[in-house]
Order: structure tokens, then C-alpha cells, then sequence
């Protein structure tokens, strides 16, 4: 591999170097060899830097899995300039209020997203170029079809010069680019989260960062040349996705870019690109399944021999739940696959991967190990000391893929980042981990999702994995309830997959399970059932403000009560 101390690009282009015939993205049936990709990118950095873009400038992007995207990021930072990475999920409210954090001279956007920026556009003062998202569909019905759509909805700006196709057919042969200097831990890219303290922020990443996380990832996934990897989480705006691209192309893969990134849309997808890796949330991963009586059991859409191309299937993004593992892995043998479905933690802080099992070589039931360019510890929040093994505690990470801070945000970045005496820096991820006997780890809980109902802590997810083993119940979520006297009382959130069920007796299943499995202060002081899957966000993750809301307004309205919950504690503290 090439020296990661070097731009994305330039890391990239020194990997390819000898595989410049293989394919390296494809789009429904377009096929783009790794030569034709390096010339779009040199020719969109061209254009770009026509257009006044220069190194250092801020760029927003908004962009969806497509060809055109790819070109644009890898040309921007050729150019130097830093990637902001902006949302075509995001209402028109959210696209401003990351604009306005980080000041963009410019955005480049899918067409159909350009409302979302319209009003921004005229307050902020910067300049705009739109794409369309089917530039690389041969299908000329289709494309006029969306066209006119667009045009209809004032997706548009007649300017030539804001329309990315027009440039890209003027010449800019006789454009040089001057040389951007590559220094060590700059600032290349900005993308946005909640982080662990739970406040919108943006996260100031380096590039360097991210070769090294490719760098790691190729110390526990054999990646070789011509392995067809699904590009189907987002590359534009989440850290997971522009790793995923990044780690496919700087290993010589096929990145099978596709639109359809739904659930519903994740098998037919890994069949049409033959993928021989996939990575998705948990809920990609158990649309290969349904529900038979009390039991899971492979969907029956898979077909013998379909999934034979897939050797590597991870899951990602939030945690994964145990109940459905046997069957979505029984799914994977049914379609012909040898793949055993792994589990991976990462974080935007990060760069995205931090731990990773792939499948085939760690413990079911863990996140694996580390990465190989990261050390890790864990620290016990109470005393700041490094744990044992077997003890919980919270991850810190240190290395080159770590962030520069929080964009503009000092205070914030002082909360997650510290300083060692030996002039280290470490990042406070806010999980709890759990190292196991063989040097691998278990994944707790979020720290910012902790809470203490009487004398007691509770790690939420850890109760939402034991409630997923009882048949009835989909999806859970639990909530905290605050309460003067004992804290926290768990709420329990429950999608069910039939209302047609006798409450009371599942109630009995819940107790018991809860308080033989882990104590009476996890039993709830209320619970709410649902017929439907729980709501989520646009990145496929539960939507757990959501229902915090709808305890606030309970509490409001005076329609949730906790006492005799709040008794059973005080009895025990």
C-alpha cells in the first residue's frame, strides 16, 4: 500500500497505479475503469478551479451515490479546497443551519436538492453548481422524465456556468493546476453529527486520517483487486460512506454505486452488482428475514445460489441485534453465500471505523478487535483510571484518524478530546466496551444513553437486545424518565409484530425475563406499545429523540405515572 501520509487522491492514484484496466465503479450498466476515473477527476479539478475554487476554500457538497460524486470529491481535494459534507435527506431548516456553521464558499448539489439551498443561496452569499443524480443513466426517457420533474419543482438555474454538465463539456485543457502542498493533519473535510454530547456539531477531519483508516481496515478485511463492494450507504455526507468508497477504490475494487439504499432495496441490490461485500445497518441486514409463528427464519424472496458472489457482510451504524443473528446468517447460506454477518463501531469522530468483526475470524457477539492504526483503551469514568479486562468502560482512541476538533467549537472539542502527559491526543468516543478474555471486545452502551434508576445503572441498549429475545417483540427503545427521588425510571418503547397478542401475558415474559436476567430496578415503570416499526431517521438509526418527546409530552399532560415503579426502588436503595 502507499504511504498514508499523503492526500486522499494522491493515496488513492499510488494504489491504482498498476490496476488502471480493472474496473472501478459501476452504475447500473455503466462500467468506469480505474483510467477513466482518474481522467474525470483531473478534468472536473480543472473545471473547478476555472470556477475560482482555490486550496483552503470551504465547498459544500450535496451529493448522492453516483459517478459524478465520486469525481467531484477526489477533484476538490486535488484542488486542496475542504469538502463539506451537506445532506440531500436534510429539510431546508437543517441544510441552513450547517451552511451557516461553516460559511461555504460554494455548493455543489444534486439538482433535485436545490430548494433546500435556494433561500441560503441569497442570505449567505455563495455560489451554486447542480448536477443531475441520473447524469451517467443511459436511459434518455428516464432522464428527460426527471428533467422536467425538476424543472416543475424549480430545481434548476438557467446560468450555464451553475450547471455542472455545461462546464464539464468546455474546454479546460490548457488549465494548469497549480501544486497543492500536502501537509500533515489539515484540515480536508468537514461532515456533521451529534457526536457523544449529543450537540449538532461539525467535525474538522485531516485526510491523512482517512488513508489510515484504510490502512487498518486492510489489517482484518482481505480486500483484493476486482472484488465488487456495494457503494450503497451515503458518500457525500456520513463518515461510514466516504470510507467505504475510499477503501474500495484505494484497494483496486468495483464500487457499485447504487440510489436504491433502502432495506427493502438491499438484497435485489447485492444480487444485481454480484457484491462480494456488503455493509448496512442492522435493518438492510434483517429485511433478509421474516417471521414465522414465534421464530425468524430466512425471507423467502432469497433464491438458492443468489447471494454465492457474497463473502463479506458487516453491519454497522447502530448495534446489531443478537435475536435476529442465527437467522439472517441461516439467510446468507440459504441465497449460497459464505459470508457470516460481522459487526463493526465507528464513529464520525473518527474517520468511521474504529472496531470490526468481520464475520469469520472474531467471537460472535463482539465488535471484534481495533484496527491496526489505532490504539485504544478504556477508562472508568469514576476514577479516570484504565480498566481491567472484564471491567466496563468507556473507549478512548488515539492515532492519525482521530479529529482536529469540532469546527469552531472549542468547548465542545474540549469535552471529547484530551491531551496525555506524554503530549498524546485521545478521543473520548462515548461507548462503553467490555474487553473479553481473548483480547476482543463487547459493546455496552452509548454513555450519553446511560442512566441510574435507584441504585443502578442502566445501559438501554443492553435491555433492548434481552426484550428482542421474546417472539412478540420487533423493535424496543427505552427512555428515561426522570424522577426526584430515585433518578431514572425506564420507559419501555415497543413495536410489535401483532397487536392480536394478549398484553398481560407478555408482560409476564418481560418481567420475568428483565428481572431474572438482569434486576428489578431494569423493569419499567410504564410501557407503550406499537404496531408498526419504530421511526427512524434518515440514516436508518432509531429515532430516539422522538419518543423522548413523546415522554415529555406524557409528563406534561399527566398521563404517565411511575409510582409504584418509583416504590419498588425506594424499597431497595
Amino acid at each position: 500500500m502507499a504511504n498514508p501520509d499523503n492526500s486522499k487522491y494522491n493515496y488513492m492514484l499510488e494504489n491504482n497505479t498498476k490496476y488502471m484496466n480493472l474496473t472501478a465503479l459501476s452504475f447500473g450498466d455503466r462500467r468506469i475503469t480505474y483510467e477513466e476515473m482518474h481522467d474525470r477527476i483531473e478534468k472536473y479539478a480543472k473545471l473547478l478551479y476555472s470556477k475560482g475554487v482555490r486550496e483552503g476554500d470551504i465547498i459544500g457538497v450535496m451529493a448522492l451515490n453516483t459517478p459524478e460524486s465520486v469525481y467531484l470529491l477526489y477533484a476538490l481535494d486535488i484542488i486542496g479546497a475542504v469538502v463539506v459534507g451537506l445532506s440531500p435527506l436534510d429539510n431546508a431548516e437543517k441544510v441552513r443551519q450547517d451552511i451557516e456553521m461553516v460559511r461555504p464558499k460554494m455548493v455543489i448539489s444534486v439538482d433535485m436538492c436545490y430548494s433546500n439551498i435556494k433561500e441560503a443561496e441569497k442570505a449567505l452569499n455563495f455560489s451554486t453548481i447542480l448536477y443531475s443524480p441520473l447524469e451517467s443513466v443511459d436511459d434518455l426517457k428516464m432522464r428527460l422524465g426527471y428533467k422536467l420533474i425538476q424543472i416543475s419543482k424549480g430545481n434548476f438555474k438557467i446560468a450555464r456556468d451553475a450547471n455542472l454538465k455545461q462546464l464539464v463539456k468546455q474546454d479546460h485543457s490548457g488549465i494548469v493546476l497549480p501544486p497543492s502542498a500536502y501537509t500533515k493533519d489539515q484540515l480536508t473535510d468537514i461532515l456533521f453529527t451529534g457526536g457523544s454530547t449529543g450537540v449538532h456539531k461539525g467535525v474538522d477531519l485531516a485526510g491523512n486520517g482517512l488513508n489510515s483508516v484504510v490502512e487498518g481496515m486492510n489489517s482484518i478485511f482481505p480486500a483484493e483487486p476486482g472484488m465488487v463492494h456495494l457503494g450503497n450507504i451515503p458518500i457525500g455526507h456520513m463518515a461510514y460512506g466516504r470510507m467505504i468508497m475510499h477503501y474500495a477504490l484505494s484497494n483496486n475494487m468495483e464500487l457499485a454505486l447504487t440510489l436504491k439504499a433502502l432495506p427493502s432495496d438491499f438484497y435485489d441490490e447485492i444480487v444485481r452488482t454480484h457484491a462480494n461485500a456488503a455493509v448496512g445497518g442492522p435493518p438492510h441486514w434483517v429485511s433478509l428475514i421474516e417471521q414465522k409463528g414465534d421464530i425468524f427464519v430466512p425471507n423467502s424472496k432469497i433464491k438458492p445460489g443468489s447471494l454465492s458472489e457474497l463473502h463479506y457482510a458487516t453491519s454497522g451504524g447502530e448495534a446489531k441485534k443478537a435475536s435476529t443473528d442465527k437467522a439472517i446468517n441461516e439467510a446468507l447460506l440459504a441465497g449460497g453465500s459464505d459470508a457470516v454477518l460481522g459487526d463493526g463501531l465507528g464513529a464520525t469522530e473518527t474517520w468511521a471505523s474504529m472496531m470490526i468483526n468481520n464475520g469469520k475470524i472474531h467471537t460472535p457477539g463482539t465488535i471484534g478487535e481495533p484496527i491496526s492504526t489505532i490504539e485504544v483503551k478504556l477508562i472508568n469514568p469514576d476514577t479516570g483510571l484504565e480498566c481491567k479486562q472484564g471491567e466496563k468502560g468507556l473507549l478512548h482512541v488515539s492515532g492519525p484518524t482521530i479529529m482536529l476538533g469540532y469546527h469552531n467549537n472549542p468547548e465542545e472539542t474540549a469535552k471529547v478530546i484530551k491531551v496525555d502527559e506524554d503530549g498524546k491526543r485521545w478521543a473520548n468516543i462515548g461507548d462503553y466496551l467490555q474487553q473479553q478474555e481473548n483480547g476482543e471486545y463487547k459493546y455496552v452502551g452509548r454513555q450519553k444513553r446511560n442512566f441510574v434508576s435507584g441504585i443502578e445503572n442502566i445501559y438501554p441498549e443492553q435491555l433492548e437486545n434481552l426484550l428482542l429475545q421474546i417472539p412478540e417483540i420487533r423493535e424496543a427503545v427505552i427512555t428515561p424518565i426522570p424522577d426526584e427521588m430515585v433518578q431514572f425510571i425506564p420507559r419501555y418503547h415497543i413495536s410489535l409484530y401483532s397487536k392480536d397478542i394478549d398484553i398481560n401475558e407478555l408482560e409476564n415474559k418481560i418481567n420475568l425475563l428483565v428481572s431474572t436476567k438482569l434486576g428489578e430496578n431494569w423493569l419499567p415503570g410504564s410501557i407503550v406499545y406499537y404496531d408498526k416499526p419504530l421511526e427512524r431517521m434518515a440514516n436508518s438509526k432509531v429515532n430516539i429523540s422522538y419518543y423522548t418527546e413523546m415522554d415529555k409530552k406524557a409528563l406534561e399532560d399527566g398521563s404517565l405515572s411511575n409510582d409504584e415503579a418509583k416504590s419498588s426502588r425506594m424499597s431497595r436503595i
